[in-house]
């Protein structure tokens, strides 16, 4: 090779190089936004996981160590409590702020407070019936509350005191959003992040894009998108209908045995009144029988003095006594029968007892089985 062709490979072996060099820089800051949008996805599936393991959303970091500070719900992400191995940092090296929706309520169904695990499903409720037992929560909270609480804060209007973003004058609230701070401060407010995204629980919409003034980006997880990642359609429909319509219909059952159990006590003591009435009517007609058996005496001594001119009355005694001799008979008679049926509903009563106290222990074992659906209806997953 001569010369001018060698230098001619040299220079242009140069100008590749240089080329090269240059386009380092853009293919590693791509790389990092590459690794950091894959870093963001896997801070979302973090979260969803931690949401299924506690019933609720981690709360912010606001002193940068990577756990939750429970209540803060605006600060750094908490990467260590939702189980990521280091912090959530964009491609300039700069940490993402994270907030989430948090509104509470005094009503345990209405609240919306997603950082806190709180039972707020009440599934002894029958569709279309009235209650059947008082309407109190199951004493366990899980993901199925959560998902109560994603559908309260998805009817929800927005609130300044909530989680929301905003673009122009549309404001839309959100789950939870990581916010990139990008890699300068372009509105001048003397921080990293640009815009809504500074400071407070308002935060630039997802679709506003790069500018002079924003290089920010904003990441939103809606109510619909985590409800749908913690698979609450399927499991509240199961879990939901199937396990609390027994209780609901065991209690309806048991509530029907006890005034049964109410209508057999008022027949009881109409049974013990028939039997004290004909121990009434046997008393009477046995004294009626004595009655007729003293007169016997006087009328045969009266027929006997008057040279049989009372004579009729003796027979007369006598037909007295026969009559009230059947009668104690019939009282007797039935007295036995309401004794007997005295005895039968009593019977009746002692069966009827040892089965609400059956029907009481088998409906405290289902509610329990209830609240363990509660507790577990996500296993499946």
């Amino acid at each position: 090779m001569t010369l001018i062709e060698l230098s001619l490979i040299l220079v242009v072996l140069g100008l590749m190089t240089a080329v090269l060099i240059s386009l380092v820089p853009s293919l590693t800051r791509l790389a990092s936004m590459e690794s950091a949008i894959d870093d963001v996805s896997s801070a979302q599936n973090a979260v969803a996981g931690f949401a299924l393991a506690t019933g609720r959303l981690p709360c912010a970091d606001d002193d940068q160590d990577g756990l939750e500070n429970c209540p803060a719900v605006a600060g750094g992400f908490p990467y260590l409590t939702v189980g990521l191995g280091g912090p959530l940092r964009n491609a300039y090296g700069y940490d993402y702020r994270y907030a989430v929706y948090s509104r509470s309520d005094s009503t345990p169904m209405n609240d919306a407070e997603l950082t806190k695990a709180s039972d707020r499903w009440q599934p002894t409720l029958v569709s279309g019936l009235e209650p059947t037992t008082a309407l109190t929560v199951m004493g366990s909270s899980t993901p199925l509350d959560l998902c109560r609480a994603l559908g309260v804060a998805q009817a929800g209007t927005v609130n300044d005191q909530s989680l929301y973003v905003e673009r122009q004058t549309s404001r839309e609230a959100v789950a939870y959003v990581l916010a990139n701070p990008g890699q300068a401060d372009r509105s001048g407010n003397g921080s990293l992040f640009d815009g809504l995204n500074a400071e407070g629980l308002d935060f630039e919409h997802p679709v506003r894009g790069s500018s002079r003034e924003y290089d920010d980006s904003v990441s939103a997880v809606r109510f619909n998108q985590l409800w749908e990642q913690l698979g609450c359609s399927a499991q509240l429909a199961t879990a939901g209908h199937a396990h609390p319509n027994v209780l609901s219909t065991l209690a309806m059952f048991r509530q029907t045995i006890r005034d049964y159990q109410d209508q057999l006590e008022l027949v009881e003591e109409m049974a013990f009144a028939d039997n004290f009435q004909t121990g009434a009517s046997i008393a009477s007609a046995s004294a009626a029988v004595a009655a007729a058996a003293a007169t016997a005496p006087t009328a045969t001594a009266s027929a006997i003095n008057t040279a049989g001119a009372t004579a009729a009355a003796v027979p007369a005694a006598g037909t007295a006594i026969s009559g009230n001799a059947a009668l104690v008979a019939t009282a007797t008679a039935a007295q036995a029968t309401a004794i007997t049926n005295l005895n039968t509903v009593r019977g009746q009563l002692d069966e009827l007892a040892l089965l609400i106290e059956e029907l009481d222990e088998l409906h405290d074992s289902v509610r329990d089985n209830v609240i363990d659906a509660d507790t577990d209806a996500l296993s499946a997953q």
